[in-house]
This record gives structure tokens, C-alpha cells and sequence, in this order.
């Protein structure tokens, strides 16, 4: 988008990730073709990406933005807790470390409060039970992350 005329309010105004920017900027004849190319492979990603679960933005079929990032919040020790809006089902968080990979983290079930899937190499037995009293304490907060990026309620199993 050619934007050198424009003040930082009026690129504002012109956000190619939602549908209203883009027609604005398409209106004034500013979009390029890296544009369009940009907006179609977000439509593809959207019909068949594969590994949607560990996006950090979510896209509808039209490749407009529906979500940017994952909600999160960051406790003591380096750990951070988030959902992701593309996830899957069941209702989950995804719990990672910051000295460690980011295809090294951890599941834990909002229903269960159990690990999804093996443990990562930097969980021990006292480092899940520190990570399941953090989901439990702060379970509201998480349910109400995943029942906002997919409006499914999330059941708590006995």
C-alpha cells in the first residue's frame, strides 16, 4: 500500500486486515499487487492451512483478520499461559516456558485440568502440579478466553 502521503491516522484508517480498509484503500487505487497476494494466501491458509492450532492470528474465508494474537498472561518463573483463537477442541491452554522452544510446551485440559498429549522435557512431577494449581486458580479468567475465541462453553469435568 503506497502510503507515503498519508498521516499515521489515515493509515490507520486504511488497515488492509479488515474489510473496511481494504475497501477504503482499494477505492483510492493504493493497493499493490503484494497486497492482493498477501490477502488471497490468507484465504488459502484459512481453507487449508494445516497446523491452525499453533497460529498466532486467525483469519476468516475473505483472509480478513479475526483475531491477532492468542490471549496470554505471564507468571512467575518464566511461564506464560495462552489460548489460541484457531485451536481445536477440547477446551485447552497451551503453557510455555521462556528459557525453552515453543514446540516444547505444554497442554493442560480446561475440563480436566490434565495434560493433553506427552510432557515437554522441562516438566517434572513438581512442575505439573505448580502449572495445574496456576490453571485451577486462575480457571475463570481461561474458561472465558476459550469460550471468547470459540464461543463453546467449556464443561468442567469431575
Amino acid at each position: 500500500m503506497l502510503e507515503d502521503d498519508l498521516t499515521p491516522y489515515e493509515r490507520a484508517e486504511r488497515n488492509l486486515n479488515e474489510p473496511a480498509g481494504w475497501a477504503l484503500a482499494e477505492d483510492e487505487g493504493r493497493l499493490e499487487d503484494s497486497d492482493i497476494l498477501s490477502r488471497l494466501v490468507r484465504m488459502a491458509l484459512f481453507e487449508f492451512g494445516e497446523g491452525k492450532e499453533t497460529w498466532p492470528a486467525a483469519f476468516d474465508e475473505e483472509g480478513f483478520l479475526t483475531a491477532l494474537t492468542a490471549e496470554g498472561r505471564r507468571f512467575d518463573g518464566g511461564i506464560s499461559v495462552h489460548v489460541w483463537p484457531n485451536d481445536h477442541p477440547p477446551p485447552h491452554v497451551h503453557i510455555l516456558k521462556k528459557s525453552e522452544p515453543d514446540n516444547h510446551h505444554l497442554r493442560i485440559s480446561l475440563e480436566t485440568g490434565d495434560p493433553l498429549g506427552d510432557l515437554p522435557p522441562w516438566v517434572d512431577h513438581n512442575q505439573l502440579k505448580r502449572i495445574k494449581a496456576l490453571i485451577a486458580k486462575h480457571h475463570q479468567l481461561l474458561e472465558g478466553w476459550w469460550e471468547k475465541h470459540h464461543e463453546k462453553a467449556v464443561t468442567l469435568l469431575e
